[in-house]
């Protein structure tokens, strides 16, 4: 009998992972950087309507695209994928910290 990984995460791990919690994060940092949905997704060279559907947890972040977030606005995969903002830059902690929290 084997396990699968995901039955093994800690249940507050596991809420942070799924896509509606990923996409409220992508929310807050897409407004901490003052974008709209079409801009970021031009910035990160994807279709708007991917973009859409990240941030609106109807579809998981795609290794690319996470990738692509973590280059571009110094955000870590700790933050995007688990919730962890404990290594955030200061700056980029703050401006997402405010979005959260509305």
């Amino acid at each position: 009998m084997s396990l699968k990984p995901e039955s093994l995460l800690p249940k507050s791990v596991a809420d942070a992972m799924t896509d509606e919690a990923v996409g409220r994060r992508l929310k807050a940092l897409r407004e901490a950087m003052d974008l709209s949905p079409s801009e970021m997704a031009d910035t990160l060279g994807i279709e708007r309507t991917y973009w859409t559907r990240y941030e609106k947890g109807r579809q998981g972040l795609s290794d690319s695209v996470a990738a692509l977030l973590v280059l571009r606005f110094s955000v870590t995969l700790d933050f995007l994928i688990m919730g962890d903002d404990s290594k955030l830059p200061v700056s980029i902690f703050e401006k997402i910290r405010s979005k959260l929290s509305e």
